[in-house]
Order: C-alpha cells, then structure tokens, then sequence
C-alpha cells in the first residue's frame, strides 16, 4: 500500500490520471473497472488528453443499480458513457457490465462473472472511498459475500439514485474477489467526509466494518488522497 498526499482534489487527480497513462503505455490493451462518483470524476475528466491511449481499453463496471432502464440519468452506465465513453470519441462495445434490468438478477452475476474470465481478468481498477468506508456496493455489515452479489435497495443512498426517474429495485456490485484480482487499484480520496474512513483504512485492520480495508490485501494499491481528508 502506498499512500500519496496532495494539496488539493486537482492535483490529486493530476497524478491519479498520470498512473492511467502510465499504465496503459506498457499495457495499452486493458480492462479498467471504474466506480462511478465525484471522487473519480476528476482523473475520469483528464482522460481526453490521451485519447490515443484508450482504443483498445475495455471498461468494466464497478457496479450498478438493478429493476429500472438502462436509459435512466441515475444508472452507473448513463454516468460512464457520459463521464468517460463520449468525451474518449468510444461506443458503448467499449463498456462491459451488469444490465439494469434483466430477467434474472441471479444469471446476470454469473453472466459477468463469465465476462470478467473472458476479457482476461480486470487490469485496473479506478475506484472510490465511501464515507462509511463502503466500496461499490460492498457495505459495512458482520459479513460481505466475498464475490459478484446482489444487494438490497434499502441500501442504495448513492447521491446517482437522486436523479433517478424510478428508484433501483436493488443493485450489483464486484466483490472483493474480483476488485483484489486487478493488477493495481488506485483509490483517489477527498474531502473532509472522508476523513475518519481514510484514517481506519490506513490502521491495515481487516474488518467487515470498514469494507475498504480489505483493499490493503491488494498485490499494489495506491491511495491518493487531499490534505482535508488525510489531516
């Protein structure tokens, strides 16, 4: 685990954004599995620089929200395609994932469990720190399913689900399994919110509590993070 300061969310992003770039000059065909939110936002919106470098980068969705249409401004895929695909010139053969809606939800996490072997695994991983210490949909709890899950509605409070025409009936998320195969996970952290979340993570504890603490297991996780949530 390493852990980077930076004086403000911009610089922060700088350097999230140059770790990408990076990356995908030694390894240009690449899956990416990003979270959606304000925290990535910042590295998401400089990815235009570079567009050369993601022509054969495959997206992979973090996760999504279950029982509504994929057309809806709350879904995780209505935010990639607007935050990332369009301003990259990609089509949507660039995004892979969980469907909004499908007839299945149980099918559906084997569906992307098959996807994710067949794409060759998830390279990066760009993701974001709940304040409670939540990562995806993985919530605190006494336990986390270790793998692709469904999770209740009750527990979509996501600020995405207040654009929502009709509210997710439920969502899916990566589990720890498949977020702790990617080759780097980098975990760009802001704002004062965050605070006590990033303190805990930074204890290496494991705990159910604090789900992002099971990303110090990673083989290479890099924390990125602003003076006002690291002080």
């Amino acid at each position: 685990m390493e852990i980077r300061v930076f004086g403000d969310y911009e610089e922060l992003s700088k350097a999230g954004v140059e770790e990408v770039f990076s990356y995908l000059e030694k390894k240009k065909k690449s899956v990416i599995c990003v979270a959606t939110g304000e925290s990535p936002r910042g590295i998401y919106n400089l990815f235009s620089s570079r567009k050369e470098l993601f022509k054969e980068v495959t997206f992979l969705k973090l996760d999504e929200w279950g029982g509504i249409p994929v057309t809806d401004p709350c879904t995780c895929e209505t935010y990639i395609t607007e935050v990332i695909l369009s301003p990259l010139g990609l089509g949507k053969d660039k995004l892979v994932g969980f469907a909004t809606n499908p007839k299945d939800p149980v099918e559906e996490c084997k569906r992307v469990k098959k996807i994710i072997e067949d794409i060759g695994g998830i390279d990066l991983a760009i993701l974001g720190l709940g304040g409670d210490g939540h990562i995806g949909l993985n919530f605190p709890g006494e336990a986390i399913p270790n793998s692709i899950h469904i999770v209740s509605g009750e527990f979509l409070t996501h600020a995405l689900v207040k654009k929502a025409k009709e509210k997710p009936k439920y969502g899916f998320t990566l589990g720890f399994k498949e977020i702790l195969s990617s080759s780097k996970i980098i975990l760009p952290v802001s704002g004062a919110s965050k605070k006590v979340a990033l303190k805990r993570l930074m204890c290496e504890e494991l705990t159910s509590n604090l789900p992002a603490s099971f990303l110090t297991l990673s083989r290479d996780l890099l924390i990125l993070c602003d003076r006002e949530s690291y002080e």
